[in-house]
């Protein structure tokens, strides 16, 4: 039975093996993306028995890994299945399995979107499988190291790197790191060991544990020395370069799709460039930081103000894009942008530090004219051949800290002057800014109509619709996404009746199109909060927003606000009269508390002086507050555990290298091996009875008896010159544990034969 268990490798090999996956199946746990993740560790696991298994067996390769696929599917079809409704058969859950997928595979060759987090959920454990299979497989049939370490590595940095959720994910980054530079250490012993034995060459068993230690000291040391340096994605060189290649559209385009066809995973506030993409999915759950993102100091404070990043025109079953856009690039010395004259405008000149390490976006008070740096302006034109601003990318990436000054001309119109504007619009605006799905429900359309039928202008329709949603649907940013086949926007009005700004901007703007009214979608910041004493606004991740702008024509592009949680900005009833919103100083303190409220009123962590450092202009130059105390932090558990380990082989020593208490000890290690010792029993009956339980250390067991009773009895009380106990423990140790594991698995499997 003991030798069934016995595998060459070493049963170390295979629980670092096992490790290296479980952390990657622990960190996607931790993510906390969708539900039904908490089975990634069980067939993870399961992935790597059943890859020992088919390994250490005689079947051909190709059979093997048709025998694990075959296995491997199974598995998952159950483990999922018995997640879907009780009352279908087990053949009906299978064929739903498939039409999932198949239906997902359609819309992704068709650029739709799907909210089915099922799938995600197949997709995942179908890569948790394989992890698990080929680090048994790649290990104990076919050694290839980096084939175990490589595939789970990257899985789990891809998880570390994109998620910016509250949880502290780097901790899976360094045990993993730790556990592969181990994994790697014990790998080449083995192969050394069984190169040793072919080639009829003595080596001491024990020094598999000197190996293990010093390897372990050696990656304590590497995690040490690499905590402090500096990250390669705060290399501005580095990331200037790939975001100006063509592996940056590609891995842009890739992220795109991604949020297209997984619009059900819970999205988090995001720290980096490219925080608003080229497309936006109505999507499940959303969990936003208080990260800090940028700080703007306009000449005036302003009535209320979006920080506005990406408009969008097309929508398409749950998902937001430009239809047709271009780019060029913009110096400052060409002057403003050409975008349409419109009327009651005022420059208005804004100077932005931005906090996110490597960004890309620049942000502006609607509509942007111009920028100190060279821009690269996603655009469409419209009939006059002037510029319609989709968004605004930085040519170089923005640094934590840099500063940049943004032109806007900025809206003053009043509600009485809106109401008056000409309803006879441009083809250009007729074309995009009216699009309308086939998916958008008659209900909806009949809802905005009858919303409408008491406006005579778009002004009050937009107003109306507006009121009714703020009205009527409850602010919630952790609802479900919407089940598979049912609209989004018809979701949020007739059954969900909760949402947050994404579903509040996209039900408005529909349903504005659906009555002739053109609209579009625009994400970036809400305003943040005003600090008076800077002439200020500060603006944190959980600022992140998406408001409707209606077009009318003479003035432009104007923002209306339906989402509950934030400040309606009615605008004044008449040029000269400021009214309620343009008047009221507690618009600002409004939306604070409403924000607060709503993200659980945590504090930023981080303060001012943390983000730039006690020298503002030098934000490359040394490592930040935090940096450094995670660099203190790591080199003193790192201290510990060196101080740890020589403490215990001090004191392991200093029993060794007593003949009278190494004695002692040979008795504590046959306690473990079930033995028992009269007191009637002489020291040479003692050793005779734990030989036969490790009859491999005889040898060394008899000498330390043999010089225990010398020292002890004999008429010199001495041992003999030259005897070293430290010695033939290091032969005797590795003998003893192996019986001892032998001993105690042959108990377990007993106990389970009893039960």
């Amino acid at each position: 039975m003991l030798n069934r268990l016995r595998i060459e490798e070493g049963w170390l090999t295979l629980l670092l093996a096992w490790a290296l996956v479980m952390t990657t199946a622990l960190a996607i746990l931790n993510a906390e993306l969708i539900a039904g993740l908490e089975l990634m560790p069980i067939i993870a696991t399961s992935g790597v028995v059943v890859g020992i298994i088919l390994a250490k067996s005689h079947f051909p390769a190709r059979s093997a890994h048709s025998m694990a696929i075959a296995y491997g599917l199974f598995l998952l079809v159950y483990l999922i299945g018995r997640d879907l409704p009780v009352e279908l058969t087990w053949r009906e859950r299978v064929f739903d399995l498939i039409n999932r997928q198949s239906e997902w595979l359609g819309k992704a060759v068709s650029q739709g979107s799907s909210r089915d987090g099922l799938i995600f959920v197949m997709h995942t454990s179908a890569i948790f499988w394989l992890l698990g299979y080929t680090a048994s497989w790649y290990t104990f049939r076919r050694p290839r190291l980096w084939l175990v370490i490589l595939p789970s590595g990257l899985v789990l940095m891809s998880i570390v790197y994109y998620y910016y959720g509250p949880k502290p994910m780097a901790g899976f980054l360094v045990v993993y790191t730790l556990l592969a530079l181990v994994y790697i250490a014990r790998t080449h012993l083995g192969a050394q060991e069984k190169k040793w034995r072919a080639e009829t060459v003595r080596f001491e068993t024990g020094l598999r544990f000197n190996f293990l230690q010093a390897s372990l000291l050696a990656a304590l040391l590497v995690l040490g020395i690499s905590w402090g340096l500096p990250s390669g994605r705060a290399n501005s060189a580095l990331n200037n370069t790939f975001n100006q290649s063509a592996v940056s559209e590609t891995w842009r385009d890739f992220q795109d799709s991604w949020t297209r066809l997984f619009s059900s995973l819970r999205t988090y506030g995001t720290g980096t460039n490219d925080a608003f993409r080229n497309s936006l999915t109505l999507g499940g759950p959303r969990s936003i930081a208080s990260t800090l993102i940028m700080d703007i100091f306009p000449e005036e404070r302003l009535p209320y103000v979006y920080w506005k990043a990406v408009s969008y025109d097309k929508y398409q079953d749950g998902t937001w894009t430009i239809s047709k856009s271009d780019s060029y690039n913009h110096l400052p010395d060409e002057g403003e942008i050409p975008i349409e004259s419109t009327r009651m405008r005022k420059e208005v000149v804004q100077t932005i530090v931005n906090y996110v390490p490597n960004a890309g976006t620049i942000y502006s008070a609607p509509d942007l004219l111009n920028s100190d740096r060279q821009i690269v302006v996603n655009h469409s034109l419209d009939d006059e051949g002037n510029i319609v601003i989709h968004s605004a990318m930085s040519r170089l990436l923005l640094r934590q800290g840099e500063r940049y000054r943004v032109v806007s001309d900025y809206s003053i119109a009043d509600a009485t002057s809106l109401r008056q504007a000409s309803q006879e619009y441009p083809d250009w605006i007729m074309d995009k800014y009216l699009q309308e799905p086939d998916t958008i429900t008659t209900e909806t359309v009949t809802l905005a109509k009858q919303l409408s039928d008491g406006a005579d202008n778009p002004f009050d329709k937009a107003v109306s619709i507006r009121n009714y949603l703020r009205r009527n649907i409850t602010y919630n940013d952790q609802i479900e996404a919407p089940p598979e086949g049912v609209e989004p926007i018809h979701y949020i009005l007739f059954q969900g009746q909760e949402a947050y700004c994404n579903y509040y901007a996209s039900a408005m703007t529909m349903m504005l199109r659906s009555q002739g009214v053109p609209a579009r979608f625009v994400a970036g910041y809400t305003q943040g909060e005003w600090d008076e004493e800077t002439g200020s606004y500060r603006v944190r991740a959980k600022n992140a927003h998406a408001w409707v702008e209606v077009y009318f024509p003479d003035f432009g592009w104007i923002p209306f606000e339906p989402t509950a949680s934030i400040p309606s900005g009615d605008r004044p009833e008449s040029a000269g009269n400021p009214g309620d919103a343009f008047g009221a100083e507690s618009s600002l303190e409004q939306e604070q508390a409403l924000i607060d409220e709503l993200a659980g009123n945590d504090e930023d962590p981080l303060a001012r002086q943390d983000q730039l450092g006690d020298d503002q202009s030098g934000f490359g130059g040394s490592l930040s507050t935090r940096r450094l105390i995670q660099f203190a932090v790591g080199a003193a558990l790192l201290g510990v555990a060196i101080g740890i380990i020589f403490i215990a082989r001090e004191l392991n020593w200093r029993i060794e290298a007593d003949v009278e208490r190494s004695y002692s000890r040979l008795g504590n290690w046959g306690r473990y091996l079930g033995l028992i010792f009269r007191p009637s029993l002489t020291p040479n009956e003692r050793a005779d009875l734990l030989t036969r339980s490790v009859p491999e250390g005889k040898e060394p067991i008899y000498r330390l008896t043999d010089q225990y009773v010398q020292q002890r009895f004999s008429k010199r009380r001495d041992v003999d010159v030259g005897f070293n106990p430290s010695r033939e423990w290091h032969i005797l140790r590795p003998k003893l544990i192996h019986s001892v594991i032998s001993y105690q698995l042959k108990q377990l499997f007993k106990g389970f034969r009893k039960g």
